[in-house]
């Protein structure tokens, strides 16, 4: 074989490798999936992908209190969307979470029952207290099998609220695209960043609203460390009931207390408040001293006019 000839080989071999984490296409075709430029962890493992507002409360949702959750991954993702995507610039983009599962222990179906009891199914302007389309909810689905299981799931939900017009549910079910992985600084920012993230939830109303629309008791259900209303069980992709596993990470359970503001918020809360009465000091003074030079002038006048009428 020709020199020539094998560093061809060579190119051509190189060039079917994905790069990890890289931003090419991570294809797993055997079950139709696209991880965009996230690998899952075992050639075993499947995805979903799900948009359910700020990624930063979906991700926590999901790690903590999901079963067979192995990894959740904050991302951009839309088939309008532009390349390569930040968080500063992704329109077209809604903010997503891949959910990396484990389908011996979890099934696409149950984590879709997770995903309703995580957003607002009327709000179509967003979720809770952010606005726009990146933050509106979407459920997607990889190939025809999961069509049918989201549309199965989304009757099953609707049959459990007769009360609810189907109509007024806005959620969308759609093919999934290309996800693009987030910046470093938004994953896991519930674990790195807990005073400042329980701030953000608790001031944006999530919990509140959740526990509005599904009812105290069905939340509590889905965001139980102990899963206690199904038996600490959850059914495989098999059909087979299995012990539970939540919380891989190990990550401590939420306060539950009305956070004050994070360190960041009082230091711009102190600065602004310097500068509107360092404002308040200038305006105040200013006239003050006009009027000052106003009656020194006067003074002037009346001294000179009083020297002019001396003899």
């Amino acid at each position: 074989m020709s020199l020539q000839l094998l560093l061809t080989v060579v190119v051509l071999l190189a060039a079917t490798i994905p790069t990890i984490h890289g931003e090419d296409d991570l294809r797993n075709n055997n079950n139709n999936y696209d991880n965009g430029n996230y690998a899952l962890t075992s050639s075993t493992h499947k995805s979903l992908l799900i948009a359910a507002g700020c990624f930063w409360c979906a991700e926590q949702a999901y790690e903590q209190y999901a079963p067979g959750v192995i990894e959740v991954v904050s991302g951009y993702a839309g088939s309008d969307g532009i390349e390569s995507p930040t968080y500063r610039n992704h329109p077209g983009h809604y903010e997503v979470i891949l959910i990396e599962y484990d389908p011996n222990s979890t099934s696409y179906e149950l984590l879709l029952q997770y995903a309703w009891r995580n957003l607002d199914p009327f709000d179509k302007y967003g979720q809770f207290c952010d606005r726009g389309f990146s933050y509106q909810s979407a459920l997607f689905y990889a190939n025809e099998e999961e069509k049918l299981i989201a549309e199965q799931v989304r009757s099953e939900v609707l049959d459990l609220h007769p009360d609810w017009d189907n109509e007024s549910v806005v959620v969308p079910l759609l093919e999934r695209p290309f996800f693009w992985r987030a910046e470093g600084y938004h994953q896991d920012y519930y674990i790195k960043n807990p005073w400042n993230y329980e701030y953000y939830k608790e001031r944006c109303g999530r919990t509140k609203r959740l526990k509005e629309v599904w009812g105290e008791e069905q939340y509590n259900c889905y965001h139980d460390l102990e899963l206690s209303c199904f038996n600490k069980t959850a059914v495989n992709e098999d059909g087979v009931s299995i012990e539970a596993v939540v919380n891989v990470k190990n990550a401590p359970e939420e306060s539950g207390k009305v956070r004050g503001a994070p360190v960041w918020g009082i230091i711009v809360a102190v600065v602004f408040a310097v500068g509107v009465l360092f404002l308040l000091v200038v305006g105040f003074m200013t006239p003050c001293k006009k009027k000052l030079s106003i009656e020194e002038g006067k003074d002037e006048s009346v001294v000179e006019k009083e020297a002019a009428d001396l003899p």
